[in-house]
C-alpha cells in the first residue's frame, strides 16, 4: 500500500474478467489481492475450441489463490459469447448484486492508489446524475495543462476504458446492441455536442461500425449512454493504470506501436483536491481525440483487419 494512502481500507467490490491470458491476468490479480477488497466477482468466457480449454481453466483456477477474507462469487461460461457479449453479461451480473463497484479487465493493471481513488469517487458522486464513469487510466498526462484539483471532467472519451468504477444507475442505462443510436445519429440532438467536425465525422463512423458489428467492442455502447444523457466522466491527473495488453492476443491492442502503448502508472497523493467546477475540460478532450482516438483509431482498425485477412 502506497504510503499516501495512511490506513486506507478497500470496501468496494471489484469485477474482474478474464479469459484466457494468465500472465496479464495474473499481475491484475495480484494488485488486486494487495487491494483486499471484502467480495470480488470473477467472471471468465468460455473457450472458443477445444485448443483453448486449458488455458482458460488456467485463469479460473485464479480463484483457488483468494486466500484474503473475501466473499467470492464465480461466473465462468461454459460456451464462449465473445468479447462484446461476454464483457457486457459479466458487467451486467456485477451491477445486478451491486450498487457500485470497481471494474478491471485481464490486462488493466492498476496501482493501489487506483482502488482508494475510486472508492472515494463513488461515495462523493454517488447520487450525482451528471457523474457517469470514474475512470483509472489517463494518457493525457504530459505537457503542460491547467489544472484545478486533482481530476477533470470529460464529455469526449471514447471505448477504451481501461480500470473504472460506476454505479447500477448509470449501467441500468446500457444496451449492448445500440437501439439508440439510429434514432440519434439522424436527429438534430447531436448537432452542438462534437467540438469539430473531424470528431464528428470519427464518431459516427466508429457508432456505425459498432452498431453493425463490425466493431467488437462492448464499450462505445456506454458512451452512447453517457452522450444521450449530457453526462461525464472523471478522469485522474496521475495515470493509475497501465494497459499491459498491447501485442499478440490482444484483441483491440495488437499493434505494440500503438501511442496508447506506454506505461506510465504512478501513485497519486491524498486526500484528493476536487475542481472547483464540474465542467468538461474541451481543450484536453479535443486534444485527447486528436492523438489517440480519431483517425489513428480508423487506422488501427484497418490494421487488424488486414491483419485478420492474412490470417
Amino acid at each position: 500500500m502506497s504510503a499516501s494512502q495512511g490506513s486506507f481500507q478497500l470496501t468496494t467490490p471489484v469485477l474482474l474478467i478474464g479469459f484466457n491470458r494468465i500472465g496479464p491476468l495474473r499481475q491484475v490479480f495480484e494488485a488486486i489481492k494487495q487491494a483486499r477488497p471484502p467480495r470480488l466477482y470473477f467472471a471468465a468466457d468460455g473457450p472458443r475450441n477445444a485448443g483453448e480449454q486449458a488455458a482458460c481453466d488456467e485463469v479460473r483456477a485464479l480463484a483457488k489463490e483468494v486466500d484474503w477474507p473475501c466473499e467470492l462469487h464465480t461466473r465462468f461460461n461454459e460456451k464462449n459469447m465473445g468479447l462484446r457479449k461476454g464483457v457486457s453479461s459479466a458487467i451486467a451480473w456485477f451491477f445486478a448484486h451491486e450498487e457500485e463497484g470497481i471494474v478491471l479487465e485481464d490486462d488493466t493493471l492498476p496501482v493501489q492508489s487506483f482502488f482508494h481513488f475510486c472508492q472515494k469517487m463513488l461515495a462523493h458522486y454517488r447520487t450525482d446524475q451528471r457523474v457517469w464513469v470514474v475512470m483509472g487510466n489517463n494518457l493525457m498526462i504530459d505537457g503542460d495543462q491547467e489544472t484545478d484539483g486533482d481530476y477533470y471532467f470529460s464529455a469526449h472519451g471514447y471505448g477504451a476504458p481501461w480500470g473504472w468504477a460506476s454505479w447500477r444507475r448509470v449501467w441500468n442505462h446500457y444496451d449492448v446492441d445500440m437501439g439508440l443510436w439510429p434514432s440519434l445519429k439522424n436527429s438534430s440532438r447531436l448537432k452542438d455536442f462534437f467540438l469539430n467536425d473531424r470528431e464528428a465525422h470519427d464518431v459516427h463512423l466508429m457508432f456505425d461500425r459498432v452498431h453493425a458489428g463490425i466493431m467488437n467492442s462492448w464499450s462505445y455502447q456506454l458512451d452512447i449512454t453517457r452522450i444521450a444523457n449530457h453526462a461525464l466522466n472523471i478522469i485522474p491527473h496521475t495515470n493509475l493504470v497501465d494497459n499491459i495488453g498491447f501485442g499478440e492476443g490482444g484483441t483491440n491492442t495488437m499493434d505494440l506501436n500503438d501511442p496508447r502503448n506506454k506505461p506510465t502508472a504512478a501513485e497519486c497523493a491524498f486526500p484528493v483536491q476536487h475542481p472547483r467546477l464540474i465542467m468538461p475540460d474541451e481543450a484536453r478532450d479535443a486534444e485527447y481525440f486528436k492523438r489517440y482516438i480519431g483517425s489513428t483509431s480508423m487506422e488501427r482498425l484497418k490494421m487488424k483487419v488486414k491483419a485478420l485477412l492474412r490470417k
